[in-house]
């Protein structure tokens, strides 16, 4: 029983494997991170069989793919692959925000983690999570696109302690595969399974400057 995550919201791809049975007898814990630029499309097929080698695609136990927001094609590409992966195997296929999958690896005790990356038009995108204890992050303020002030407003204004993470688009996103995992990691130990069609990317903004 294991899970694979993707993540390919930026130049990079990165690729995590896990056991989920507690009781494995040869437990699988690892990432990878390749730096693919442009080459995302044409590499990531063979990447994965290559990672997840000498395990085979039936031994997947589910799918979790970081769904945005991030680069308007590799996020379509990571969210397209995990969503085919998932619906040829018929197994569970989970979508977890690239803002929470970063919250995931920057947990503080007893404090809200904000997250915020630069968009377009003097815009953030940025989400606020609470560690809810059991591995995985209550969205207390949903992923949106905020005008910059408003979103200095709710940082100023906010009521609990609060760790602030800022990052741009392929500063160590695929990195934060690790994150994607875990979060997929505990919804799935709490009895979640999501259908493949339920994934959607989250692009934020329309990708042409209008």
């Amino acid at each position: 029983m294991l899970g694979l995550a993707i993540h390919t919201t930026s130049p990079q791809l990165g690729l995590t494997l896990q056991s989920v049975d507690p009781d494995a007898e040869h437990p699988v814990a690892r990432h990878q991170v390749w730096d693919l630029g442009r080459e995302v499309s044409s590499h990531l097929h063979v990447k994965m069989i290559e990672f997840i080698a000498p395990h085979s695609w039936q031994d997947l136990s589910f799918v979790t793919v970081a769904k945005g927001p991030g680069g308007f094609t590799g996020t379509r590409i990571g969210v397209v692959a995990g969503r085919t992966l998932a619906q040829q195997l018929e197994i569970p296929l989970f979508g977890v925000s690239t803002l929470a999958a970063l919250a995931a690896s920057q947990l503080a005790e007893n404090k809200d983690i904000a997250v915020m990356m630069p968009a377009k038009r003097e815009a953030v995108f940025g989400g606020i999570y609470r560690p809810n204890g059991q591995g995985d992050l209550t969205a207390v303020l949903e992923d949106a696109v905020i005008p910059e002030a408003d979103w200095s407003k709710t940082i100023a204004s906010w009521e609990q302690p609060l760790l602030q993470v800022a990052t741009k688009v392929g500063e160590g996103f695929a990195e934060s595969v690790t994150g994607v995992m875990a979060i997929a990691e505990s919804r799935w130990r709490q009895g979640d399974r999501p259908d493949w069609s339920t994934v959607m990317p989250f692009y934020g903004q329309h990708p042409v400057n209008r």
